[in-house]
């Protein structure tokens, strides 16, 4: 019996290993949108990527962030590290946010919408831009995996996956990468639609705060100008006074 992509399946013992990979990553998807909201390090990538990574074997694999604006009237994609395996090889300085157009091999993983496969990174011109580090670490294919929040929508996130030493993915990794980004991407758009509650809930309790802080600015401003007004009066007072006492003195000696 063909599996959905006309391949013959595997037998038990390794699907059995499949469908626990899957669940692995399933968990770890989930164990990480409900830590993403109350520890930003702790996110839903993070942990998803590392997962991945243990179930392939891969010790590579980064999750690109990708966002949209417009500048001087004009779309500007760019996009940035937003996880990364392992963790310490990938400090600030390089999540730092940079051009789509900079990074030729993200952009083409996006316009194809699946799980794409670079055969031979060192010769690509698309991954020209980082030839220096495809050697040094012995890169000898890299598989990109771009996430949807919303079906038919452009790709948000691309995982990029880096085999090394000779070894290439096979057919199996290939269907279990796109099996994970629907997934993944299902999870993405739950977790979109899960922090948006978490804004909306934000902002209910900060309206009326900030309603609060305006009256007492106003209170505190209204406080202030009887401040004033009391020390204008005083200060006039100050200066009767003695004249009031100075004057009452010279009429008792006159008399």
């Amino acid at each position: 019996m063909g599996g959905r992509s006309g391949r013959p399946t595997a037998g038990p013992a390794a699907e059995a290993i499949g469908r626990k990979a899957f669940l692995r990553v399933a968990k770890a998807l989930i164990l990480g949108m409900k830590a993403g909201l109350t520890d930003p390090l702790a996110s839903m990538e993070q942990k998803a990527i590392e997962e991945i990574a243990e179930v392939l074997g891969m010790g590579r694999c980064v999750v690109f962030a990708v966002s949209h604006e417009e500048s001087e009237g004009a779309p500007r994609a760019s996009c940035r590290i937003a996880a990364a395996v392992p963790p310490e090889e990938y400090g600030p300085d390089s999540r730092s946010a940079s051009p789509l157009e900079a990074h030729p091999d993200i952009k083409a993983a996006m316009e194809n919408g699946k799980v794409m496969v670079i055969k031979d990174p060192s010769r690509d011109e698309r991954t020209a831009y980082f030839r220096g580090m495809i050697g040094a670490k012995e890169i000898s294919e890299i598989a990109y995996i771009p996430l949807c929040a919303e079906e038919g929508s452009r790709p948000e996130r691309v995982i990029v996956l880096d085999a090394v030493r000779g070894r290439s993915f096979s057919e199996d990794e290939i269907e279990f990468c796109a099996e994970t980004a629907e997934l993944f991407s299902l999870l993405l758009g739950q977790e979109s639609i899960t922090l948006q509650h978490f804004r909306d809930a934000v902002i209910n309790k900060v309206v009326p705060l900030g309603g609060f802080a305006c009256r007492l600015q106003e209170n505190l401003r209204s406080t202030l100008d009887y401040i004033e007004i009391i020390r204008e009066k005083a200060t006039a007072l100050d200066c009767i006074i003695p004249k009031k006492l100075n004057g009452g003195v010279h009429q008792k000696n006159g008399s």
